[in-house]
């Protein structure tokens, strides 16, 4: 008998046993792309400035998907209901959703239920731990309440769906993740790490891979200064702004499997500091995504995207306003009187994908500077390009960015369950 192939048979065969055992198993669970197709849309109604914006996106949503508006009670929902009549949105279009105390936040995508798809293509709802953003316990009252509180949404939500619940100890924020549906998933270091301590990085990857159902996980270093973390709200000198921290959905989003947007200020915006440091920290996440290669060897392709204006509003601090107490408690250089610039949280990624539209973010207004149309219109002309099936709908979102997020963070996706 020839010897001459053993080696190169050995060979193969233990590399053919070893890739087989490098397979992961199939996830019990998957979080779906945000381009799949949607049995309905959640949005959060607060009674505040920010549901006119959220009106519009209801006006303009594709009739065939179903809208559900989550209120935290009954006259609420029916001042909605009242309102839609009005605007001409029927009835039969939605539903309305009243969950009482479980409405902390208006922001649904990061308190409220997350779904994930079952291997049977139904769905799972996906209760994670919550720490709301890291201040629970610096909230008003006991934190054991507020954070059964907090988390009984997505679990009373799914009791009420019938679905199951998926449980984590980890904190998840809905607007802090990202995934391309096939097996990558985004996360911003200066959230994950801050709302969960006491988990190393090894521990983190593993749940979110479990929850999940992804192989590759991508951190991102921190976010866009003007998404600064609403309790160290000061960007530098006298310029504030309440965010997040850095959420994902702020700056870099998936637009495909293979593509991320990825905010960038231009070159001419680089002499406002808010832009400066914006600029840095993306520098810093560019080179992360570009030396990322997924399981099979390939890059990423980032697309640069503009930032907005910075939308400077003046304020003078007084003892009469709790927020402005807050602040000069904890910045002793500030006092009763002192000039501050506050700013909102501005983006052009933090859009909605779903049936037949995206809702874009677009900022220019009478009185503005052409250069605000100007990025409005590149804007949409890269969506565009990137979603030739869907129509882009421009939406102006200040209302909410001056709460500290945008459109994609008063809403949620409810995908389509899968025959």
């Amino acid at each position: 008998m020839s010897h001459t192939c053993a080696g190169p048979c050995l060979a193969a065969l233990l590399g053919f046993f070893a890739c087989t055992q490098e397979e992961p198993p199939m996830p019990a669970f998957v979080l779906p792309p945000e381009w799949e197709p949607h049995e309905a849309v959640w949005f959060t109604y607060s009674g505040a400035p920010t549901d006119t914006v959220l009106d519009k996106v209801v006006l303009a949503m594709d009739p065939g998907t179903r809208v559900i508006c989550a209120a935290d009670n009954d006259s609420l929902a029916r001042t909605i209901a009242a309102r839609w009549d009005s605007l001409g949105i029927a009835r039969t279009r939605y539903r309305m959703e009243v969950m009482g105390d479980s409405l902390a936040t208006p922001a649904v995508r990061d308190a409220g239920p997350i779904f994930l798809r079952k291997r049977d293509g139904t769905l799972a709802v996906l209760d994670a731990d919550w720490n709301y953003y890291g201040d629970l316990d610096n909230l008003v009252g006991s934190p054991e309440y507020l954070l059964a509180f907090e988390d009984s949404f997505p679990t009373m939500l799914a009791r009420r769906m019938g679905l199951p619940v998926v449980h984590s100890d980890l904190v998840i924020e809905g607007g802090a993740v990202e995934v391309n549906g096939s097996g990558i998933l985004l996360q911003v270091d200066a959230v994950t790490m801050p709302r969960n301590p006491g988990w190393g990085k090894d521990s983190i990857e593993h749940e979110l891979k479990r929850v999940f159902g992804v192989r590759d996980i991508i951190w991102l270093k921190e976010g866009p200064a003007d998404d600064q973390w609403y309790l160290e709200p000061r960007i530098h000198g006298n310029v504030f702004n309440q965010g997040t921290g850095g959420h994902v959905d702020e700056f870099c989003r998936f637009v495909n499997d293979s593509t991320v947007l990825l905010a960038w200020p231009d070159d001419a915006d680089l002499t406002d500091s808010v832009q400066l440091i914006t600029r840095q920290r993306m520098e810093v996440n560019l080179r992360i995504l570009e030396q990322f290669r997924d399981r099979e060897g390939r890059a990423l392709n980032v697309i640069k995207v503009p930032t907005p204006d910075t939308e400077f509003h003046d304020h003078v601090l007084t003892s009469k306003r709790s927020y402005d107490q807050m602040l000069m408690m904890r910045y002793e250089d500030l006092h009763e009187g002192d000039s501050i610039r506050y700013i909102p949280a501005a983006s052009y990624v933090n859009f909605l994908i779903t049936n037949g539209r995206v809702f874009a973010p677009a900022y220019w207004h009478e009185g503005k500077p052409a250069s605000m149309k100007e990025k409005d219109a590149r804007v949409l002309q890269v969506l565009n390009k990137l979603f030739p099936e869907r129509s882009v709908v421009q939406v102006d979102p200040r209302a909410i960015n001056w709460r500290g997020g945008g459109v994609h963070c008063w809403t949620q996706q409810q995908p389509l369950v899968k025959e």
